[in-house]
């Protein structure tokens, strides 16, 4: 993902999703995480209190496109691990019996998902964290 605007690397991930390949799965993930970000810089701008100064239109196209790229960039990097973490799930093949057993979510932070019948039971290292399906 080199750019936020990218409209041809849409089509072309479109055009994989219908030939069902792997790596369409980890594109969208990384789509669907810089999505996350931007909403997120997005509500932490509009959060953040203007000094009026440089509060014009200019200014906040920039800002926006900035934002765009930045999500775009921190999405590639697996900053957060949501794309990790979708990919995962979208691999997850529902004949196999997945219920009970951890799901790996990022490498390098050792985090793991169980599901059970009624609730997810988040784990990194020693400490657990459930949380029941309707709470989320």
């Amino acid at each position: 993902m080199t750019n936020a605007l990218d409209f041809a690397g849409l089509a072309q991930m479109r055009a994989g999703a219908v030939q069902g390949e792997e790596r369409v799965k980890k594109e969208v993930a990384q789509q669907f995480e810089s999505i996350f970000i931007n909403m997120m810089l997005k509500s932490m701008r509009d959060a953040t209190e203007r000094s009026g100064l440089l509060d014009s239109e200019a200014t906040k196209t920039y800002e926006s496109m900035f934002d765009q790229q930045l999500s775009a960039e921190l999405a590639g990097q697996g900053t957060f691990g949501i794309a990790q973490a979708l990919q995962n799930q979208l691999n997850l093949n529902p004949n196999e019996g997945t219920r009970g057993e951890y799901i790996p979510l990022s490498e390098s932070r050792r985090y793991q998902l169980r599901q059970g019948d009624g609730s997810y039971e988040l784990q990194r290292g020693s400490r657990s964290f459930t949380f029941a399906k309707g709470d989320l």
